[in-house]
């Protein structure tokens, strides 16, 4: 080898090294994007917006202890009696979480809390939180309050209960979050005081970079509902008399306790963008060290400080010059201001100048120290003005503290609002923790968002509002409105898209299709109508069963425009199903559903050979484009040809062999010269049969409704028949078609039709099929060459076919077709509201608007959709929307003798328990009930009683309403412990015995019902 060879070996060495070290170098500091924020902040704060507002307007948080809190009245004494503090900390929304009463009383409201926060968060990023099971998301929370604890201390021993176990620990802040969700990524809660979150949000940083999780929660909270913990900080002369952090101030004598909560929504900025996420704000670096040996254990290190941020820009590769804002730790003392102060003079100092200062302030002058949760807050904060492009006034400054060089140091705290101004902006949050740990985070505005191009069109699009509660359905809908009137920038389309992609889709649930804003506000009128007026259908699970039309309104060209244009499976189906009819057919398929052929394509659809392989492409295109969406049939059933379309989508025979049955059939039909017409009748078949005697080439061609006979033949046969349905007074319509279908004239055509259909291969099909000529579920032995000749010329029995569909339990039934001529003959062949109908597609419809609203109304009946497959290929940005409407109770633990009554653990009976009804079930009046009745219906609604009641007992439902029929045990809170109190009572009541496990494998009350009916039969 040549020296020129070696070197040339030697540098593509060197590249490959260098390109390595640059891979892992961006994916150590790969900036993390923040995605979403949910919050609860002293003041009344619940959404950015609002925190924002209320921070820029310079009002402060910080108020008398809420009368409702446990021994309210110590904490004025000796203690700080003021301070920031959220509204009803006991409210809670059990059956959201899917918690009984029973358990929730002994949860720590800081769980509740990080619960609720965690789910809008989520819903702030427009991410889908059902998405996330199973998946390998991370969870990191910051809390070290000890409220609870003390809270416990007070219960009677009789109260102790099992539950309290969990529901105490600060461990299970996080825990409970993950288990929620159903994540199976890391999951941890971070005890290290103040810096808990900040500390918490360092872990998330690494874990995501470290390719741990694909996503990550982190938040902190804190709430104070117990005096303890404020009379030991009053006596070590850490808070302030009058609750208000007056940090950088001469006044400055210790700091205001606060309670909140707050999370942020982590993403890697590289997967926050393929997947079309706002993004609020970057983090572009972290640290945590500890102050080591200061002047006392709780005591701060200004060189600790110094390091600490030093190491975050660091990490975030900046340099001291990049950042224009510190949030301060900032808590208001006279020690550790001015350390603070010091420390972030000698990092920042020699890149600033008096000109052009660095800017210092702290959130806790605006709402006090929320401890825990207090460095997410500052995160949060930080974020907002990045994203406002604002420095909100800094509060509680009146003289600003001697022990700080003002004059000397490159400084400047903005105690009014004023714009940041930058080329980037970038800002430092520090948190502190009392016992040593101490961290920083490094945040820059979000890179500039590149946004769609505007909607060129107004098309129809599918709103969609759920809720685990009819309460909340209603709330949510109140806000929507307000969303929408507040909110007229925000497009219809993107609206809808983030309902349907950015938020979980729950059991009670309303939807529409909707165009504009004005149609937006109507439809939203209608839904809170539905709401409030109790028309809201029940939940019922149903099947799904595709019912294929076949020659029934005159098809027009150009029918699948509007769906080819708007929907890419459509246009992606049409072009496998042209690719294997055009050579067959000999004109282009695709032309005719798409309508671009001009004069030619009306002429030729009025022909049978171009007409139904046309009208096969069209609906098979369609039943895949429904399919797509996750909407997959569990039956299907098609109506003359159109049970062709129906075996190709079961999977009875391939695409090409379902093309070359079609084409085969429409041509051998064309060719039949014998003149016929058909007739529809208002009558019987019964009432109809005994007309055509005496006319051979006349005969029954489909049974398509209890009273509608269609009757098909030679012409001069039909018209002596017609003329005596005149005279009988019986009603019928001539049928606009060119050939006599399923009549004795088809006979011309079947022994050539045998012959073309030679080779064709039929299988087991995927999709259970029901036969509209034998009316009952069909296999793959009663299909072949001879059942298609066959069925040219024997009747349709569409009843048949639909009463032995109606047996197969509840149904969505979508017509898949070019009208909706199905769908009014289905209805009559069945009992009346049992199933629920739809039609694909409208004969007027020209842009397809038809489907949209099918969808809209088949979700509103319960079907799950696949959101994401529904919005392949437009191009909609989420939106920022309402959060979910919580319906909250209060839960308190009982009263113990060493306190009153509390707010997460009540004392004394309150108002609300002493008006709450007897949960019992009526000391065996019931029971007595069930095993005297006679068997059947009576029973077994006796016995459905009887559990709702004894589930409602155990799982402490003060409203028996609240354990509904065909309610999940799950979603009610029902566990293994309960589950097996909840058999011991039903066993007492009924006298019988039976597993645990057996009230999983009956999930409802009815279901549990009907098992325990058939427990008593078994024991006579």
């Amino acid at each position: 080898m040549t020296i020129e060879a070696e070197l040339n070996e030697a540098r593509a060495v060197i590249r490959e090294y260098s390109s390595r070290i640059a891979q892992l170098t961006a994916e150590k500091h790969e900036p993390i994007a923040i995605v979403g924020i949910g919050l609860r902040m002293p003041g009344g704060s619940a959404t950015m917006d609002a925190f924002a507002e209320y921070l820029d307007s310079s009002r402060s948080a910080i108020g008398p202890v809420p009368a409702d809190r446990s021994n309210a009245a110590e904490f004025g004494g000796g203690t700080a009696a003021s301070g920031g503090f959220l509204t009803g900390i006991d409210q809670f929304d059990t059956s959201f979480f899917n918690i009984s009463p029973k358990e929730a009383r002994c949860i720590d409201p800081q769980q509740r809390l990080a619960l609720e926060t965690s789910w809008e968060a989520l819903e702030n990023a427009n991410i889908d939180p059902a998405g996330l099971r199973r998946g390998n998301a991370g969870v990191y929370f910051g809390a070290s309050g000890m409220d609870y604890a003390w809270e416990i201390g007070g219960l009677d021993v009789q109260d102790m209960d099992g539950y309290l176990a969990g529901g105490l620990l600060n461990a299970a802040v996080s825990g409970r979050v993950s288990y929620f969700l159903g994540t199976r990524g890391p999951c941890m809660s971070v005890d290290t005081a103040c810096s808990s979150s900040l500390v918490a949000l360092h872990l998330a940083v690494n874990a995501l970079r470290n390719q741990e999780c694909e996503l990550a929660l982190c938040g902190g909270v804190s709430i104070i509902h117990h005096p303890y913990s404020s009379m030991m900080l009053t006596d070590m002369q850490a808070l302030a008399p009058d609750g208000r952090c007056k940090t950088f101030d001469e006044s400055a004598d210790g700091y205001g306790r606060a309670e909140g909560c707050a999370v942020v929504v982590l993403k890697r900025l590289s997967d926050a963008e393929r997947a079309g996420d706002t993004v609020l704000a970057l983090v572009r670096g972290t640290a945590v060290r500890q102050d080591g040996e200061s002047a006392g254990f709780t005591a701060p290190n200004g060189i600790a400080q110094e390091a600490l941020m030093r190491a975050a820009l660091a990490n975030a590769m900046l340099e001291p010059g990049d950042i224009q804002y510190v949030e301060a730790h900032g808590t208001g003392t006279p020690l550790g201001d001015p350390i603070e102060m010091a420390s972030i003079a000698e990092v920042f100092g020699p890149s600033h100048s008096k000109k052009d200062p660095l800017l210092v302030a702290s959130l806790k002058t605006n709402i006090g120290h929320m401890e825990a949760a207090a460095g997410i807050g500052g995160v949060i904060k930080t974020v907002l003005q990045m994203r406002h492009g604002t420095l909100f006034p800094h509060l509680n400054m009146d003289k600003p503290s001697s022990r700080i060089a003002w004059d000397t140091w490159p400084v400047r705290v903005p105690t009014e609002q004023e714009p940041w101004t930058a080329d980037v902006r970038r800002g430092l949050v520090n948190s502190f923790g009392f016992t040593g740990t101490i961290a920083s985070v490094v945040l820059e505005e979000a890179p500039k968002p590149v946004l769609p191009a505007p909607e060129a069109v107004q098309e129809g699009h599918v709103l969609t509002l759920s809720a685990k509660s009819v309460p909340a359905l209603g709330a949510q809908i109140r806000r929507y409105q307000q969303a929408s009137a507040d909110r007229p920038d925000i497009g219809v389309a993107d609206l809808c898209h983030t309902t349907n992609v950015g938020r979980s889709h729950f059991r009670h649930r309303v939807s529409a299709a909707v165009t504009n804003r004005e149609d937006l506000a109507a439809r939203l009128d209608d839904m809170l109508a539905v709401v409030e007026n109790d028309r809201l259908p029940k939940y019922a699970n149903r099947k799904v069963g595709f019912l294929f039309s076949g020659m029934g309104v005159a098809l027009r060209p150009g029918i699948g425009a509007g769906l080819h244009r708007r929907h890419p499976v459509f246009a992606e189906e049409l072009d496998a199903c042209d690719e294997v009819l055009t050579p067959l057919v000999g004109r282009p398929v695709k032309s005719m559903v798409l309508g671009t052929g001009g004069p030619e394509d009306t002429e030729a659809l009025g022909m049978v050979r171009y007409e139904q392989p046309v009208r096969f492409a069209f609906e098979y295109a369609l039943a895949r484009l429904w399919m797509s969406w996750g909407v997959r049939p569990t039956v299907v059933a098609g109506h003359s040809m159109g049970e062709i379309v129906a075996g190709a989508v079961a999977g009875l025979v391939s695409l090409a062999d379902a093309a070359k049955l079609i084409a085969a059939r429409a041509r051998m039909i064309d060719s039949v010269r014998a003149p016929g017409c058909m007739v529809s009748v208002g009558a019987g078949v019964d009432d109809v049969v005994p007309l055509l005697a005496g006319c051979p080439d006349v005969a029954i061609a489909a049974v398509n409704a209890p009273q509608q006979t269609v009757i098909s033949g030679g012409r001069d046969s039909i018209t002596a028949i017609t003329a005596e349905l005149t005279a009988r007074d019986m009603a019928f319509t001539l049928l606009p078609v060119s050939q006599a279908f399923h009549s004795p004239l088809m006979a011309e055509a079947t022994a050539e039709l045998r012959e073309a259909l030679d080779g064709i291969q039929f299988t087991e099909p995927a999709i259970t099929l029901v036969s509209t000529v034998s009316g009952q579920v069909a296999k793959k032995s009663d299909f072949s060459v001879d059942y298609w000749v066959r069925h040219i010329v024997e009747p349709v029995n569409f009843v048949a076919a639909m009463r032995a569909l109606d047996k197969r339990g509840k149904h969505l039934f979508i017509e898949i077709g070019p009208s909706s001529t199905l769908t009014p003959l289905g209805k009559r062949c069945v009992p009346p509201g049992k199933h629920v109908w739809l039609a694909s597609v409208r004969p007027s419809d020209q842009d397809g608007d038809a489907v949209v609203d099918a969808v809209a109304k088949a979700y509103a009946a319960g079907q799950p959709i696949s959101w994401q497959a529904f919005h392949r290929g437009r191009g909609r940005r989420r939106v920022e929307l309402p959060t979910y409407a919580f319906d909250r109770g209060s839960y308190r633990l009982p009263a113990g003798p060493a306190n009153g009554a509390s707010i997460g653990r009540p004392g004394q009976t309150t108002q609300a328990d002493a008006a709450a009804p007897d949960r019992s079930t009526g000391n065996g009046v019931v029971e007595t009930a069930v095993l005297t009745t006679p068997d059947g219906g009576e029973r077994q609604s006796a016995i459905t009683t009887l559990v709702r009641e004894k589930a409602a007992a155990v799982l402490e439902f003060d409203d028996l309403s609240a354990v509904a029929a065909d309610a999940d045990f799950t979603d009610l809170g029902m566990d293994s412990l309960l589950a097996v109190q909840l058999r011991k009572e039903l066993c007492a009541a009924l006298s019988i015995s039976f597993a645990t496990p057996e009230i999983f494998n009956n999930p409802t009350p009815l279901a549990l019902a009907e098992f325990l009916d058939g427990c008593l039969e078994k024991v006579g």
